[in-house]
């Protein structure tokens, strides 16, 4: 019995991971709880970390510090993954509104953190800490641990006890605050996203992908590039064919030639479907899966368009 105690009030490595393992999943479970329809999501994992430290539970300062800083790596390098390639893009469409607004509420919560210091008499320490968890800034918290760490030589531990004591009401105020707008303006949820989705299917223009098999011997012959002028002004890309004598997929290009009873995937709006299947042949059942067989070379990824 011995190796329990070990591994559940020891300082070891086990001892460590456990009580991590414990404290994210029991954390992740729990946030999936629904109160009137609202639930914390992940920042349970927070607050079953204090209960636990409550209780006297411990990690070895070593693997604490490991685990936070590899934690703030994963997390920012996830979030830069996310937001980056759109980040400069944004500035066309309202980034630049967007940034000085989250400009002005940092410089306004160091204005505020500021004024409650000389107030209170907080340590500067505890009020960086304060101001992280208040915002529910995890890497202003790694950034102001470092900071106090470089400039002192100590770990500075009132920072990351302000920044748990603040976190749970930053994240309640700010449900509770989404709650009152909802409420006080009257916003249905429902009638948002139903706008949402409308304004997104006006941005995709209804491209529509459809499996179709020649049949018109108007085409037999043909240049996939000849048919931009038999169908002019109808939106439409041709981007994979099956060569009927051959049985085999290729990707096309202009210079494919579309021969009786090939079959060919194509992408086009909702408006000029009806066109092209009737210029070109009957639509038939094809998944697209099949479309890629196993022995092709083809690969296919999504892009994001950055570049001016």
């Amino acid at each position: 019995m011995e190796w329990i105690k070990e591994l559940l009030w020891g300082n070891g490595i086990g001892h460590s991971i456990l009580i991590l393992s414990v404290v994210i999943a029991v954390g992740i479970q729990l946030g999936k709880i629904k109160v009137f329809g609202v639930s914390l999501g992940i920042t349970l994992v927070l607050f079953v970390g204090i209960l636990l430290g409550h209780f006297g539970f411990h990690i070895d300062h070593n693997i604490l510090h490991f685990f936070r800083e590899f934690g703030l790596i994963l997390f920012v390098y996830s979030v830069g993954m996310q937001v980056g390639p759109g980040f400069f893009s944004s500035f066309k469409q309202g980034g630049i509104t967007l940034n000085l607004l989250a400009s002005s509420i940092v410089l306004l919560g160091v204005a505020t953190t500021l004024a409650i210091h000389f107030i209170t008499g907080i340590p500067m320490a505890t009020m960086v800490g304060i101001l992280s968890g208040a915002v529910t800034n995890t890497p202003g918290l790694g950034a102001a641990q470092q900071a106090f760490n470089d400039t002192t030589g100590t770990s500075g531990e009132t920072i990351a006890l302000g920044y748990a004591v603040a976190y749970p009401l930053g994240v309640v105020g700010i449900i509770l605050s989404m709650v009152i707008i909802k409420y006080v303006f009257r916003v249905n949820f429902d009638k948002e996203t139903e706008q949402l989705q409308t304004e997104e299917n006006k941005q995709s223009k209804g491209a529509l992908p459809i499996s179709l098999i020649v049949k018109n011997p108007a085409v037999f012959g043909k240049y996939i590039s000849d048919l931009s002028g038999l169908l002019e002004h109808r939106e439409f890309v041709i981007s994979r064919i099956w060569h009927s004598d051959s049985h085999k997929i290729e990707i096309a290009s202009a210079i494919t030639v579309l021969n009786e009873n090939d079959k060919i995937f194509v992408v086009t709006t909702d408006k000029d479907v009806e066109t092209i299947k009737a210029f070109i042949g009957q639509e038939i059942t094809m998944d697209r899966k099949e479309w890629i067989p196993t022995d092709s070379q083809i690969i296919s990824c999504r892009i994001v368009i950055t570049n001016p």
